[in-house]
């Protein structure tokens, strides 16, 4: 195979965003942060704040004409968007559309919610994990730490997540998740630095990433046969390799280069090139053998091609073909990775296409939605072993996908 190369990534001074406030929210199918700004640059867009002059007027403007005019007023002096990326107006539109996607995620935020221990814990079985992923799911949502309504509850899971951290730096031990677990966690903190600021938490999280990061690239140099090199197993000095693990490992890298944190490229290189190895030349997708066809996978590998600038290569649409010859359906194993990955591999990759399978999907997914917000267990062995805070985390950051909101989801 040729040459990876990959595009430098852009500074700060690119940054875009949007701001909403809670308060002000167009129609009840608004996200709820009192203040987020939406990043579209890999460092966080905090320099893209209101001036003083108008952050006066917001104390005083109020309804949905104070929206509009801060809206505006940001659309006035932010730097055009990365190819592919949705514009402003067009993020601002799907923030304030109410669709029964938007109220599948509302409802299963406050199942999630309801779930959290005094500790923080989210989740009975990996509760670090688990925690982690509960995180996600309002982080995906639109809220983040800072948020006034539900940073309380974030906070209060992220810190429980940060006291599982061992003193290396490693995550996956405290609750047995190994280095599933860890990438998780990797990731939700990536994605946390990456949204509106709270100090505090901010310089936490901070110290705690780039250790748990250490970790991830010191198990990537691991010397492995080749047809390992470049990935990920379930523990740090493992000298195999699977597609599945990988991945998570490979998006939080991502996602922490986003929010400016050092990641060495010749690790990212690495998975990315791992990844192709798991994908046969007609579009297979495997989990240690590309032949070995997994379509709970065939999205992960569509983003790992995109997070390696590679989403151009013909094997893309050959993925692509397979997902449409063999939609999303309610049955086969690993239902909740495949309904997360199609969603974040597919908008990512190939965002026309995702629009047209967004239906079919929507379809599938959400009639499996309880009365009490949770998404249904009973699908496979996986989610029946992992519990309805897994399965719903999973079930709302991929409804969440259209609303652009986090760094890993970024090019």
């Amino acid at each position: 195979m040729s040459e990876l190369k990959r595009a430098p990534i852009p500074r700060a001074g690119g940054a875009r965003a949007v701001l909403l406030n809670h308060s002000d929210s167009l129609c009840s199918g608004a996200p709820s942060p009192s203040s987020r700004l939406r990043g579209r640059s890999p460092y966080r867009a905090a320099e893209a704040q209101p001036s003083p002059a108008a952050k006066a007027n917001r104390r005083t403007l109020s309804s949905a004409f104070s929206v509009l005019f801060f809206i505006l007023l940001l659309l006035s002096f932010v730097a055009p968007g990365f190819a592919g990326e949705p514009s402003d107006q067009e993020v601002l539109k799907t923030l304030t559309t109410d669709q029964p996607r938007d109220k599948a995620v509302r409802k299963g935020l406050e199942f999630i919610r309801q779930n959290q221990k005094p500790s923080g814990a989210v989740g009975e079985r990996y509760p670090t994990a688990l925690s982690a992923m509960a995180v996600m799911a309002h982080l995906a949502a639109g809220h983040p730490p800072a948020d006034k309504q539900y940073g309380p509850w974030i906070r209060k899971s992220i810190n429980y997540v940060l006291s599982k951290q061992n003193a290396d730096g490693y995550f996956g031990e405290a609750d047995g998740s190994r280095m599933y677990g860890h990438g998780l966690c990797t990731l939700m903190l990536a994605e946390a630095l990456g949204m509106p600021r709270d100090d505090e938490v901010d310089e936490n999280i901070r110290k705690a990433l780039k250790k748990a990061v250490q970790v991830t690239i010191n198990a990537a140099l691991i010397k492995k046969a080749p047809e390992h090199a470049g990935g990920w197993r379930y523990t740090p000095d493992a000298t195999d390799s699977d597609l599945s693990l990988s991945g998570w490992q490979l998006m939080g890298l991502h996602a922490t280069q986003q929010v400016g944190i050092p990641v060495p490229e010749s690790v990212i290189n690495g998975a990315v090139e791992y990844t192709k190895k798991m994908v046969s030349e007609d579009g297979k997708v495997g989990y240690q053998n590309p032949n070995d066809e997994h379509p709970a996978l065939r999205g992960l590998a569509l983003l790992a091609l995109v997070i390696g600038h590679q989403e151009r290569l013909p094997v893309v649409k050959k993925i692509a073909d397979r997902i449409w010859a063999d939609p999303i359906a309610w049955q086969g194993n690993h239902f909740y990775y495949r309904v997360y990955y199609d969603a974040v591999g597919i908008s990512r990759a190939l965002p026309d296409e995702w629009q047209k399978y967004l239906p079919k999907y929507e379809a599938v997914l959400l009639p499996h939605q309880k009365d009490d917000g949770a998404f249904d267990t009973s699908v496979d062995g996986e989610a029946k072993d992992a519990g309805p805070i897994y399965t719903t985390s999973m079930a709302v950051m991929a409804l969440a996908v259209e609303r652009h909101v986090l760094p890993a989801y970024q090019r």
